[in-house]
């Protein structure tokens, strides 16, 4: 079943064109398609909306810190099955596995592995994926707005 994600270069990464290319490729590697892109500037409210499942637990300020730091890279995503397939892609927020972006991309940069601020976000199921996507297009208008 044909499906739309979203996908977030999270800050730290997103200014680096090499991992951002690197990820597109993985993604577009395995038939999926960019519908769109664009560096965005998650402000506290759009941070806390996208991660509004996380705003009470203990690692979340960081993480909103972090988020809000500097700029992301997002995408909206298509394909066969699009969400599940990124999902493997990107490997689990906690301990991935080699090969999937969030091992890879850090060991290809010489860094550790994070747990909070890590790489790469990917929607986790398609109600989220139609959250996330509406918080890209607010912040894509307002970050042209705004001359990003």
């Amino acid at each position: 079943m044909k499906e739309t994600s979203y996908v977030m270069v999270k800050p730290g990464f997103a200014d680096d064109k090499k991992v951002i290319e690197t990820i597109k490729g993985r993604l577009t590697g395995v038939g999926l398609k960019i519908e769109k892109e664009a560096y965005v500037k998650y402000d506290v409210e759009h941070a806390r909306a996208h991660y509004a499942a996380h705003v009470n637990e203990e690692f979340y300020p960081k993480l909103e810190k972090y988020i809000t730091g500097s700029k992301a890279y997002g995408m909206i995503v298509t394909g066969e099955s699009a969400i599940s397939t990124i999902r493997a892609l990107v490997g689990a927020t906690k301990n991935p596995d080699e090969g999937t972006i969030r091992y890879d991309i850090p060991k290809m940069l010489g860094l550790p592995l994070r747990v909070t601020e890590n790489v790469v976000h990917a929607s986790d199921g398609t109600e989220a994926a139609e959250k996330e996507i509406a918080i890209f297009n607010e912040l894509v208008k307002k970050n042209i707005n705004q001359n990003m």
